[in-house]
């Protein structure tokens, strides 16, 4: 008993020792923090590689044997790929980290390197100035391409192909465009010379070593492209015509590649060709998987105006004339040039067209040459412009939403089905909604389409032209019962097609479900219900748009209550768990030719740690990040349970202040967004660049609560408030957190509940708000100037959870305004914005330091000049982080106030301080 005794005080004072060795992270320490990249299995998963990045630092990727533990460490190294016969690794090569900082603040490229490791010697070859590389598929060959010349980067660059058996390298100079083909017996690539004599698109079998020249000409080649299996190619070449405006192009198809047969579309001989269209050049450009068809975009081919048509129109007038002339039609007619015409039938508003006008100058109709009978058939057209194509490419899937434009809320379309054979054509729906689940989308062999309407997924079989709801007869619910926006349900997803379109995987709220396409049958192969977890398909080999059940597919398994998470086998008609943890697991990946997966897990108080595991059966600690954290204080993670004010259920993630001490009370900050209990298990690197950082506040003395928000229509601000305040009460009756130093911060729209929530409660004592929607009437009307469309169909479809306009729901805009309720506030309020914000219109903010100025409420605006949405120049990130913390640390935790805090900062005394930076002539 009194050994047991001297042990037991032993361990304690040991422990004591061990914790009085830790110390308080300071920003300083910041950078040292370490994340994962990217990680790599070779094919036969004997190694692993993996990039540890640092925030400050430089970064490298690791590459180890995991049978011998043989291992490399490759400085500034990223994006690592592994030969197929598993003897080589190719990667880039960086710069030291103050090097590459260097260039990219002075906007200068980086050159970057490739390296060339041989992992049974250990030898390392370098290439310099790379711009991309790669090996062939069955890892015999690796090309690697030269950065190309900026005084000459039209005219290609070199190629360098490298035979991995014999080490010799062929030099091939200015190509454009190169490729192997997916059985790695040929290389095709396009040269093109600097005086434009030698232009040729060439096949190099790399069997043989010989080389064949497809085509030749001083005309320009372009858009190379493999059909799936590599049987055979197609590319355009380019030509002009004096009598008009833009290029036109011919189409090449190149098959039996032992000895080449190349057939030519030449859209000027062929009778039915559309007149006054062209090949467009631009576009992309396909050969079916069978070989007998090519798809390729056409557009208007504009009629030069006659030369001599401006010539007598010229001559015939004086230059005085010409002048009075010209006036004449100024002062008669508008010009269109000056003036952004904003109309009220615009189909999509002038912000939009301008942000998609590249896509749409460049649009064109999707068009077929099919090479057997040289026949011909435009399947997209005016009326019916965008285009898809079936599995199997025997069908294209044609769509036109122009009668139902100007669209306020959700979108619709027309569609139609035409045959890439015949040309025919068969309307299938009118006005079905479009959008990603809901448009129709082809399964892998085309022998279907499938879509969700009406809370039901239906299919369309296009043999037999037959409609079918696959899921009406099945007890569950296949729409998201979840979804609070005020828009037409969508489905909880579509896990993919099985080989054959024998049957696609459907999900309802947890579980996965295997329905046949004629409706005939369903299976549930993941169940989920009883335990609340949900099964979600993850892929592991992305070959195949199909899933293949004659091996495991694999499914990521989220505990809705728990947070545990995992993945889980199915295999042989049955499902069985794989791993399944208290911890974040993600990242699943599969070496290519065997049974080696790996994986990461992380905790918000264990960094993350990669894995490897043969089949599962036992796996291994592959790599650790952040060993420097255990000299640190650190905090913890757990999930806290609550009832929203209207009786739901609720959950929301509590971060422990480091050091966190039982009996203490603490400040406590509460960050908001919408759902965010499920990252209770994130690990949180602190960072001097990133505000609203978990750990930044954690390891600085505070509790962190992250609750969820559930929302009610027309009532986004109270929804908020019916759920934040019971989370925070419920946080509060566990007697750890001061009640008096409560905060409250949040982004976009975190930052606009923030911003209400101080209106409605005075639980909070200082709050900051970044980037805030504060008048939902003038926000409503706003443009989302990222994307150049209007906030309206956000408010009333999406985010803004409104069902009608804010002249139709004028109370409720009203109600769940922070600014129209600002005289309620008590908290002071730090707001925040770039005044390039293409999200949240910075006048936003302007209009709250409007009227919170002349309420004379504490009220601080942070404007920084060039910055979006998210702050992306690393001084700005840098001090929005630190001036968070000094507005919060004098708020809550009672600290001397900032200067700028309290008597805020003149223009003219930023600008001196500018001045003294400014560098002396």
């Amino acid at each position: 008993m009194y050994k047991q005794l001297r042990i037991l005080i032993c361990l304690l004072i040991l422990g004591m020792a061990v914790q009085a060795q830790k110390k308080q992270l300071s920003p300083e320490d910041y950078g040292k923090w370490q994340s994962l990249g990217q990680t790599e299995i070779s094919p036969n998963g004997a190694w692993i590689a993996y990039q540890i990045m640092v925030q400050e630092d430089n970064d490298s990727l690791y590459v180890v044997n995991r049978a011998t533990n043989k291992s490399f460490k490759l400085a500034f190294a990223s994006t690592p790929e592994f030969s197929k016969d598993n003897q080589w690794l190719a990667y880039r090569i960086g710069l030291p980290f103050k090097e590459a900082e260097k260039l990219r603040d002075q906007s200068k490229p980086i050159e970057y390197k490739m390296g060339l490791l041989n992992l049974t010697t250990g030898k390392i070859e370098t290439i310099s100035n790379i711009s991309r590389f790669g090996f062939s598929k069955n890892g015999k060959m690796l090309a690697a391409y030269l950065t190309p010349p900026k005084e000459n980067k039209d005219k290609g660059s070199v190629l360098l192909l490298k035979n991995m058996a014999d080490g010799n390298t062929r030099t091939i100079g200015n190509v454009t465009e190169y490729a192997f083909n997916k059985k790695s017996d040929y290389l095709s690539y396009i040269v093109e010379s600097a005086n434009s004599a030698g232009n040729s698109v060439e096949l190099f079998n790399l069997n043989t070593y010989t080389l064949k020249v497809v085509a030749s000409d001083t005309l320009k080649f372009s858009k190379l492209n493999w059909s799936k299996e590599g049987d055979g190619f197609s590319f355009f070449k380019t030509f002009k015509k004096e009598d008009f405006e833009e290029e036109n192009a011919q189409v090449y198809s190149c098959t039996n590649l032992n000895n080449p047969i190349i057939s030519v579309f030449d859209p000027l001989k062929t009778s039915n060709f559309p007149v006054g269209m062209r090949v467009f050049n631009g576009s992309s450009l396909r050969m079916s998987d069978d070989l007998s068809s090519v798809f390729f975009g056409i557009k208007d081919w504009t009629v030069k105006p006659k030369k001599e048509d401006k010539k007598s129109a010229d001559s015939s007038k004086t230059k005085a004339d010409s002048l009075k002339t010209v006036a004449a039609k100024l002062a008669l007619k508008s010009d269109n040039k000056l003036a952004d015409v904003w109309h009220w039938k615009d189909a999509e508003i002038q912000p939009r067209q301008k942000v998609t006008y590249i896509q749409d100058k460049n649009s064109s109709y999707l068009s077929v040459w099919n090479t057997g009978n040289n026949q011909f058939y435009q399947l997209a057209t005016e009326a019916f412009p965008n285009a898809t194509l079936s599995g199997n490419q025997k069908m294209a899937i044609v769509a036109t939403d122009k009668k139902y434009k100007p669209a306020f809320k959700e979108d619709y379309a027309d569609f139609s089905l035409v045959n890439v054979k015949t040309g025919a054509s068969k309307l299938l729906y009118t006005r079905l909604q479009s959008g990603f689940y809901t448009s129709p989308q082809t399964s892998p062999d085309g022998k279907y389409l499938i879509y969700f309407k009406d809370k039901n997924w239906f299919t369309y079989n296009i043999a037999t032209e037959q409609n079918t709801n696959i899921t009406g007869t099945i007890k569950s619910n296949f729409w998201n019962t979840r979804d609070d926006h005020p828009a037409t349900k969508p489905p909880f997803g579509l896990g993919g097609w099985i080989k054959g379109d024998k049957e696609v995987l459907l999900y309802d709220e947890y579980s996965i479900w295997a329905v046949s396409p004629d409706g005939s049958s369903a299976r549930k192969i993941a169940d989920g219900d009883k335990e609340e977890i949900a099964f979600r398909v993850t892929r592991v080999e992305f070959e195949e748009t199909y899933l293949d059940d004659s091996k495991p597919i694999y499914f990521s398994a989220y505990g809705d209550k728990t947070k545990k998470f995992g993945y889980h086998q199915y295999e042989n008609g049955k499902t069985s768990k794989l791993i399944f943890e208290d911890l974040q697991v993600s990242r699943l990946a599969k070496a290519q030719d065997a049974n080696v997966f790996s994986y990461i897990k992380q905790d918000y108080d264990l960094s993350p740690e990669l894995y490897i595991s043969d089949n599962f059966n036992k796996e291994e600690k592959a790599a650790t990040t952040n060993p420097q954290q255990q000299n640190y204080y650190w905090g913890k993670s757990k999930l806290v349970s609550f009832t929203n004010k209207l009786g739901k259920k609720m959950q929301g993630a509590l971060y422990y202040p480091a050091n966190y001490e039982p009996g203490k009370q603490y400040p406590m900050i509460v960050y908001m967004y919408e759902i965010l209990s499920n990252n209770v298990h994130n690990y949180v690197a602190p960072s001097i660049r990133r505000a609203y950082n978990t750990t930044n506040y954690t390891t600085n003395g505070y509790f962190v609560f992250q609750p969820d928000i559930v929302y009610e229509t027309n009532d986004p601000g109270m929804s908020a408030v019916n759920c934040i305040v019971p989370g925070v009460k419920e946080v509060l009756k566990t007697g750890m957190i001061d009640a008096s130093k409560v905060g409250i911060m949040g982004h976009s729209w975190g930052a606009y509940q923030t911003s209400f929530l101080i209106t409605q409660t005075d639980i909070f004592k200082a709050a900051i708000a970044g980037a805030p929607l504060t008048d939902l009437i003038s926000m409503s009307l706003s443009i989302y100037w990222n994307s150049g469309t209007p906030d309206q169909k956000i408010f009333e479809t999406s985010q803004g959870r409104f069902d009608g306009p804010w002249y139709e729901r004028t109370e409720a805009h009203i109600r769940n305004s922070p600014m129209f309720n600002a005289s309620k506030i008590k908290a002071p309020l730090l707001v925040t914005f770039g005044d390039k914000d293409g999200a949240v219109d910075w006048h936003q903010g302007i209009e709250m330091y409007g009227t919170m100025r002349r309420m004379e409420k504490p009220f601080v605006m942070l404007v920084y000049a060039d910055e979006n949405h998210n702050f992306t120049k690393k001084e700005n990130q840098i001090d929005y982080q630190k001036r968070q913390r000094e507005w919060f640390d004098h708020y809550l935790l009672g600290k001397p106030a900032e200067k700028w805090i309290t008597d805020g900062v003149s223009y003219i005394d930023r600008m001196k301080e500018k001045e003294k930076e400014a560098p002396k002539n």
